[in-house]
């Protein structure tokens, strides 16, 4: 029984991480006739983490008091977002961008898998950033509008109004939606993959492979993501000190120049920060409580709207509205508890904190099915043989 549960969520896996693929599953739907199947793909993949753990859970289930204080306080939550919003479309989108990443936070870590079945879950992000890295040069190849017909069948600059993928500019590069659906996706399926891959010895070269479509997403919140670990655990090694000292010293001139040179280039252009500033300042009329929330459904996707209140730019901005100064204590208590207490584990938790503060990644579907992997135990001695392979 237990071998067949871990077979179940290898591919529960597996189908959660091919969801964020939505080009690829946009043809898929639309050869059988129904694109908008694709939208489905993603609450799928959920239903299916969550029944085979409901069937694992009636076994063994472990539950702490945090567990039922933070998990508790978001079910309150949930119940008063169901008045704010109109319709169960929006109530599931709120649902995905508050509690989605927690619930699977919450099932991973007590799942145990096989080293042999997450090697190939690993492979398989491997060949899918293989696949977004051809679909990168194509679409700088052929030019946004040939690429998009080819992928949609036709061509809308920015964002399709229907298909949702999105298509952009950067310098003289594209920002390619790849399989995906939008650049942004793209660098945080990167990004992900690169440190997930980076926590197992036998990826230690295959995961250079996911620097290509991060650094041709042009996104500078994922940029900051794999900066901020690869500094953190490069520089808190005692024998690499001296070398940052040094850097201080020599490079701080250099880098000086060289932001300015970039900058007239817009490369390194910080209008769209100051401009996040200003919208935080003068255009987030929220009304909120700094304990408790309160705005859940009226902010966010979830709110159906447009402009700066339906994307806040911010993760914890938008926790504070939400659930306030004790959710978010809360949230930082149970992440910290479910984690695993090593360094590159924490590198990663501060990098994503800390971009956290520039952009709400919890509305990129790749980052609330994909975050979550980091949390999965994995078993030091494979139990499983040849015979039982999924």
């Amino acid at each position: 029984m237990k071998l067949k549960l871990e077979r179940l969520f290898y591919w529960a896996i597996i189908f959660q991480i091919l969801a964020t693929q939505g080009v690829l599953f946009f043809n898929i739907f639309k050869y059988f006739g129904n694109w908008e199947l694709k939208k489905i793909t993603h609450p799928l993949s959920f239903l299916f983490v969550l029944s085979v753990f409901i069937i694992k859970s009636v076994k063994k289930m472990t539950v702490t008091i945090l567990d039922v204080l933070f998990l508790g306080y978001l079910t309150i939550f949930f119940i008063i977002m169901l008045f704010n919003v109109d319709g169960i479309e929006s109530g599931y989108v709120v649902f995905r961008e508050v509690n989605f990443i927690f619930v699977l936070i919450f099932i991973f870590s007590q799942i145990e898998i096989s080293k042999r079945n997450w090697n190939k879950i690993l492979n398989v992000l491997f060949v899918l950033l293989i696949l977004n890295s051809i679909f990168i040069l194509l679409t700088n190849y052929l030019g946004p509008e040939k690429y998009m017909k080819m992928i949609t069948g036709r061509y809308k600059w920015g964002v399709d109004p229907e298909y949702k993928f999105k298509i952009s500019n950067f310098y003289r590069f594209w920002r390619s939606p790849a399989l995906i659906g939008n650049a942004a996706s793209v660098a945080y399926f990167s990004v992900i993959s690169y440190l997930l891959m980076d926590q197992n010895e036998k990826f230690k070269r295959k995961k250079y492979l996911a620097l290509f479509p991060l650094i041709f997403s042009f996104v500078r919140s994922a940029y900051l993501i794999f900066l901020v670990y690869e500094f953190l655990k490069f520089f808190t090694k005692k024998k690499n000190l001296k070398i940052l000292v040094l850097i201080f010293k020599i490079g701080t001139p250099i880098l000086i120049i060289l932001g300015i040179v970039l900058s007239k280039y817009d490369i390194l252009s910080t209008a769209s920060l100051l401009e996040r500033f200003y919208l935080w300042g003068n255009k987030t009329s929220v009304e909120y409580n700094l304990f408790f929330g309160g705005a859940i459904g009226t902010i966010g996707g979830g709110a159906r709207g447009e402009g700066f209140l339906a994307t806040i730019d911010s993760y914890w901005l938008y926790l504070l509205f939400s659930v306030g100064l004790i959710g978010i204590i809360f949230m930082l208590l149970f992440v910290y508890e479910k984690s695993k207490k090593t360094n590159k584990f924490y590198f990663i938790l501060i990098s994503f904190s800390l971009a956290g503060f520039l952009v709400s990644f919890n509305q990129s579907l790749v980052f609330l099915a994909l975050f979550p992997l980091f949390f999965l135990k994995i078993k030091d001695i494979d139990v499983l043989n040849l015979d039982n392979e999924p």
